[in-house]
């Protein structure tokens, strides 16, 4: 099970997108997984993601009997989301500290239009989460040749 959990937050970390991410504001359901055939513990195929913000890969589990997710909107500030998968948490990273701000680079250095900054996002941690507040151009920045 660790294998595919590692797989899947891979890929999800992989596949993330580059604008912000939009958050549920109610805690997952627990599922049941059903039972292939023959019975048994095999085959069964229970699935939760629990979505852990902007800037933050979700956590995720599958392929296990029972599991819940709780999102990172839900907990943070006083903790970070997480799934239960047969009775084993794994957490969300941890909640940010409010007030704090980031700046997440969105494209290639030097490609804004005055050809000399690299386009960027500004973050501010609010209830322990990270808000999208605007975009700009800024450093690294670029010589500008005659």
């Amino acid at each position: 099970m660790t294998g595919l959990l590692s797989v899947f937050v891979l890929a999800s970390v992989l596949a993330a997108p580059v604008a912000p991410a939009q958050c549920s504001t109610a805690p997952a359901k627990t599922f049941q997984a059903s039972l292939g055939e023959g019975g048994g513990g095999e085959g069964t195929d229970a699935t939760c993601i629990a979505d852990c913000g902007p800037l933050n890969a979700p956590v995720s589990c599958s392929y296990v009997s029972t599991c819940s997710a709780v999102d990172s909107s839900v907990t943070c500030p006083q903790q970070p989301g997480y799934v239960i998968c047969d009775s084993v948490i794994y957490y969300c990273a941890a909640c940010c500290t409010d007030g704090h701000i980031r700046n997440v680079t969105t494209g290639p250095t030097c490609s804004c239009e005055d050809g000399a900054s690299t386009p960027k996002d500004r973050y501010k941690c609010i209830n322990g989460l990270w808000e999208y507040q605007f975009s700009f151009c800024g450093g690294p920045f670029c010589p500008i040749w005659p």
